[in-house]
């Protein structure tokens, strides 16, 4: 029941797990999933696509970018709150206050440019630490993957054998090499 452009979005994301994966990074192998999920969703689209199924795409990859700057936003404002020097029971309440406002702009999303699209209410419903933490395992290094894939030349072959190098480093050089300019 997933639409077209989501299920070859997931394909392409489970796919790159096989072409690459570091034993000891959760964030490289995801992000690196991620990368794939969008380069390859938007050349397959670009390729395949109807011109309905290029606007479904597009307005879902502009829910999904909303979304993830959203929880981005407010993870931050929770780290901010874990290093302060507040106290517990403070530190308490701020995460309540935070999570319920992060709720409420989902919800103003939701019933504004989202047209009361429902796709992330079950995940807002659940949202916490957590969550925010494995949303930022899929998307943290994406930026850097586009850059390197950017730098191989758009060219698939030459940046799946870049990143199976990247990922048979330690990680931190993997990470440093990976976020070379």
């Amino acid at each position: 029941g997933w639409p077209e452009g989501e299920l070859a979005r997931l394909v392409f994301h489970e796919l790159a797990h096989q072409v690459a994966y570091a034993d000891d990074d959760t964030t490289f192998n995801e992000s690196f999933g991620t990368a794939v999920e969008r380069l390859g969703g938007q050349r397959w689209v670009a390729l395949h696509g109807t011109p309905e199924l290029q606007a479904q795409v597009l307005l879902a990859e502009t829910r999904r970018a909303e979304f993830q700057a959203l929880a981005q936003r407010y993870r931050d404002a929770l780290q901010a709150v874990y290093a302060s020097t507040a106290d517990e029971a403070a530190k308490r309440a701020r995460k309540a206050e935070l999570l319920a406002a992060m709720r409420a702009e989902h919800a103003a999303l939701k019933a504004g440019p989202w047209g009361g699209w429902t796709g992330y209410d079950a995940w807002f419903a659940q949202a916490n630490n957590a969550y925010l933490g494995v949303l930022a395992a899929y998307t943290e290094l994406v930026p850097q993957f586009e850059r390197l894939f950017e730098r191989q030349g758009g060219d698939f072959a030459r940046f799946y054998a870049e990143v199976k190098t990247l990922a048979a480093l330690p990680m931190s050089e993997r990470r440093a090499r990976l976020a070379a300019p």
